[in-house]
C-alpha cells in the first residue's frame, strides 16, 4: 500500500507538472495572441488612413482632370474663332498684291500738293 501511494504521489507529481507546463505555454500563447492583435490593430489603422489618404488624393486628382477638361473644351471653342493658316495666307497674298504700304497718306497727298502749288 505505501507503494501505491508512492506512486499515486508520483503521478499527481507529474500531472502537476504537466498541467503547469501546459498553463504556462497557455499563458505564453495569450500573450503572443495579445501582442499579435494589438499589431493587427495598428496595422488596420494605418491601412485605414492610407486609404482615406489616397481616396482624398483621388478626389483631388479628379477635381484636377475636370479643371483641365473644362479648359480644353473652352480652348477648342475659341480655337475655332481663330483664322485658319489657309485664310491668313489668303490675306497675305491680298496684301502683297495690294501693296497698302505704297498708299499714300492724305497729309502726303496735301505735301505733294502744296510742292505743285509752289512749282
Amino acid at each position: 500500500m505505501p507503494q501505491d501511494i508512492n506512486s499515486i504521489a508520483a503521478l499527481l507529481s507529474d500531472f502537476t507538472i504537466r498541467i503547469n507546463d501546459l498553463e504556462e505555454r497557455l499563458k505564453i500563447m495569450h500573450e503572443r495572441i495579445t501582442i499579435l492583435d494589438q499589431t493587427l490593430l495598428k496595422q488596420n489603422q494605418k491601412i485605414i488612413q492610407e486609404i482615406k489618404s489616397i481616396k482624398e488624393e483621388i478626389s483631388e486628382l479628379k477635381g484636377k482632370i475636370d479643371k483641365v477638361e473644362e479648359t480644353i473644351d473652352h480652348i477648342i471653342s475659341e480655337s475655332q474663332e481663330f483664322a485658319r493658316k489657309e485664310e491668313i495666307l489668303a490675306i497675305e497674298r491680298f496684301m502683297k498684291t495690294w501693296e497698302p504700304m505704297n498708299f499714300a497718306t492724305i497729309d502726303d497727298v496735301k505735301e505733294m500738293l502744296k510742292e505743285i502749288r509752289k512749282k
